[in-house]
């Protein structure tokens, strides 16, 4: 049994490694970046002004969060794909992965169907006032390599690749 949650900014492969493994491990998958877009569509906001609504009123985070948090401690077997699960699931598996930015931004386009300098704004955009949230909120400054337990670079990983990587772990941990 294991709790694994894969945190990771826009673009470094967090969902489509998380779904896979999720299918070859019979596990439970839950993205935080579904949630987050569904609460901005409840909300009647795009995206973009729902992450400046988030950015002014810690509401929304903290349902979000709460969500994660009641989660982990009810469930076992599962993925969650998100940036803070890791903190609010302190019992999980905890990877962590990077991304070359310029590879990040033509995934992000490529996915979302808009063009590179729209795509490198909206990153640049979303990664500063995540940050600057995540300081404010819980006095998280960084995300240091030494808070995870598998740092994974994507950047030429194939996801089958990074998949084989945590299936490694696991395998490692149980023994």
């Amino acid at each position: 049994m294991a709790k694994i949650t894969i945190f990771g900014l826009a673009g470094t492969g967090t969902t489509s490694a998380g779904k896979m493994l999720a299918g070859k491990l019979g596990y439970q998958f839950l993205s935080t970046g579904y949630i987050f877009r569904d609460m901005a569509k409840e909300n009647g906001m795009t995206l973009n002004k729902f992450e400046e609504a988030t950015n002014k009123n810690p509401k929304y985070d903290n349902q979000l969060d709460q969500r994660i948090k009641e989660f982990g401690e009810k469930n076992n077997n599962f993925i969650v794909e998100s940036r803070l699960a890791w903190h609010f699931i302190p019992d999980s598996i905890k990877v962590k992965l990077v991304c070359d930015f310029g590879e990040r931004i033509k995934r992000v386009a490529t996915r979302d169907k808009i063009s590179s300098k729209e795509a490198g704004e909206h990153n640049e955009f979303r990664d500063k006032k995540i940050a600057e949230r995540y300081e404010k909120y819980y006095g998280i400054k960084d995300f240091n390599d030494d808070k995870f337990d598998l740092v994974i670079d994507t950047t030429a990983t194939s996801i089958e690749g990074v998949v084989q990587r945590i299936e490694e772990r696991l395998r490692n941990q149980k023994k």
